[in-house]
């Protein structure tokens, strides 16, 4: 037995929709004895600490299983703490230094009664109530107000007339999130709306970039929310936050969910693409009653997840006129967004309504790019759900261009003399053989590719990379170390991986030690009429650097 992991759930989260503790062991067999005694240890210990029952649960994972005690949320460092020694009780651990007395100095020391009563009073009031361990907030945007976590108001000093929400989408998928929430924030800009986004690269308000770096999680949904200036907001809700905190917010007037596939295997308890999917939906239950939670007729998973849904408060999307679970989901008096006779259309039982024309969004490249366009689909539902306005979508669509101020690796194509350029960000088989898919309709005399991936993905689906890029037919391909992103695997650990399989499948690679190195090499044997496909993680600015001073010369 062992135990993998021990945190703090601190959202609604794939276990329940409150705060807890959880603890991730893993065992060879059945270990029902055990965890019968964890949970008998784990309430002497909670009763004997004072405190109140949050509910139990044991979650079964391949291999093991996820232990999950819910506790208040100014108690949950202690909490997490109580909950590894009722396990170590349970199955007989020595030496640890976890005792009950240490823990139960712990839990008063974290004691807040201020913050629980503050939580309390904003669920009776309707007011949405946002914590971490610095600051508290009520409400959000403009009709938000925040205080330190050790210096919060009583409930009865404020007026609770002035706390409002704004409207709030949360988007999630294994591809494609930050191209819909920018695209999304575009789109709410034309309507007038000053829009906030949260995407793996920054926290945007309007035009301004608040902080760089992944805020894909619930730090970054927090830290928007409480932005006076944000008027709507459209937060990117990654996989590893869903799963290792749960969701920043309790609400969200609209869901998206792009798509599911094999990616992150074997983390935090998901082995199956099942298991992720139903860790992204996780979203789905922060839609209120009135509000819409959008998913990706195209998805099988997704598709079988929901094929008993009431159409109500579910809409779906596709890339298909002729989607039988669209056309469904409409007869049975639901609404739903897809591509028909060239144009994005909303479908309804009424009849189809035209948004935009697929060519004259420049993101589809002319509907070459069908990843973009099914993009494109996704975020029209959403923002037409919010309410913004239909042509206001129409005028985001084609005004939206792919560029690296705008939508940074993510589909930046450059043309310089005699020579295409895409920059992109495929990290996984799923965005990989978009873009392969799209890039074989360019017409290019080669393709020229460089590739890597970041090393906390499992051996299969690095080697599912390397067999997807052979068998699309590149020409030429290279390969490197993805540097500051090297995780498990350590230093040349993917690499090794990558190279090992294309000697299997007969294909000549080179070998770089970083994708800066790799860019550059690309550029060296690039030929008139070639293509290059940079997939770039960790030295993006650098080879967006490369292609200017090739731009300029080539130029010149």
């Amino acid at each position: 037995m062992e135990v993998l992991d021990s945190r703090r759930l601190t959202g609604p989260n794939l276990v329940w929709d409150h705060p807890g503790a959880l603890l991730e062991v893993t065992f060879a067999d059945s270990h029902s004895a055990v965890i019968d005694r964890w949970k008998q240890e784990i309430v002497v210990l909670r009763e004997a600490a004072g405190l109140p029952d949050f509910g139990l649960e044991v979650k079964t994972r391949r291999g093991g299983a996820w232990l999950v005690v819910g506790g208040p949320i100014d108690q949950l460092y202690g909490l997490t703490d109580l909950n590894e020694l009722a396990w170590n009780r349970a199955s007989g651990l020595e030496g640890s230094e976890l005792t009950f007395e240490t823990i139960l100095e712990q839990l008063r020391e974290e004691a807040n009664p201020k913050l629980l009563a503050l939580q309390e009073a904003a669920d009776r009031h309707n007011v949405t109530f946002l914590w971490d361990d610095d600051e508290v907030s009520l409400g959000m945007g403009g009709a938000s107000s925040r205080w330190p976590v050790t210096d919060l108001p009583l409930p009865e000093e404020l007026d609770w007339t002035r706390f409002a929400d704004i409207p709030v989408a949360v988007v999630t998928g294994t591809n494609g999130k930050s191209t819909n929430v920018r695209l999304l924030g575009h789109i709410s800009a034309s309507a007038g709306w000053m829009h906030g986004t949260t995407s793996t690269d920054w926290i945007r308000v309007g035009n301004e970039v608040v902080e760089r770096g992944d805020y894909s999680g619930p730090g970054g949904a927090r830290t928007l929310l409480r932005d006076p200036r944000v008027e709507i907001a459209f937060l990117e809700t990654a996989r590893g936050g869903l799963l290792r905190r749960g969701t920043g917010v309790n609400r969200a007037d609209v869901a998206l969910v792009t798509n599911v596939a094999e990616d992150h295997m074997g983390q935090y308890g998901i082995h199956t693409v099942e298991d992720l999917a139903e860790a992204k939906l996780v979203v789905a239950r922060l839609v209120e009653e009135d509000g819409v939670l959008i998913l990706n007729a195209d998805d099988l998973v997704l598709v079988e997840m929901h094929k008993a849904a009431s159409p109500n408060r579910l809409c779906w999307f596709s890339v298909l006129g002729d989607s039988p679970v669209v056309l469904g989901h409409v007869a049975a008096g639901g609404t739903a967004y897809c591509v028909l006779d060239g144009n994005i259309v909303r479908l309804t039982p009424d009849g189809a309504e035209a948004i935009s024309a697929i060519d004259e969004i420049p993101i589809t490249l002319g509907g070459k790019a069908t990843y973009n366009v099914a993009n494109c689909v996704s975020a029209a539902a959403v923002a037409i759900e919010l309410g913004i306005p239909l042509d206001n979508v129409r005028q985001g669509l084609t005004s939206f261009d792919n560029n690296p101020e705008t939508n940074p690796g993510r589909s930046n194509y450059f043309q310089l003399e005699g020579l295409t350029v895409l920059l992109d960000y495929a990290h996984n088989v799923h965005g990989l053989d978009a873009i392969l898919d799209t890039t074989a309709k360019l017409n290019a005399k080669r393709r020229i590719l460089t590739i890597s991936t970041a090393g906390d993905r499992t051996e299969h689906e690095i080697r599912q990379l390397a067999s997807h890029a052979v068998h699309s037919g590149v020409e030429e391909i290279m390969v490197s170390d993805c540097l500051g992103y090297e995780r498990e695997l350590g230093k040349g650990g993917v690499p090794r991986i990558l190279m090992n399989e294309f000697r299997r499948l007969g294909k000549e690679v080179a070998l770089f030690d970083s994708e800066l190195e790799s860019v550059e090499a690309a550029f060296q044997q690039a030929q008139p009429g070639d293509l290059l496909i940079l997939l770039v993680k960790a030295e993006r600015s650098e080879a967006l650097g490369v292609i200017q001073r090739e731009m300029a010369f080539r130029s010149s």
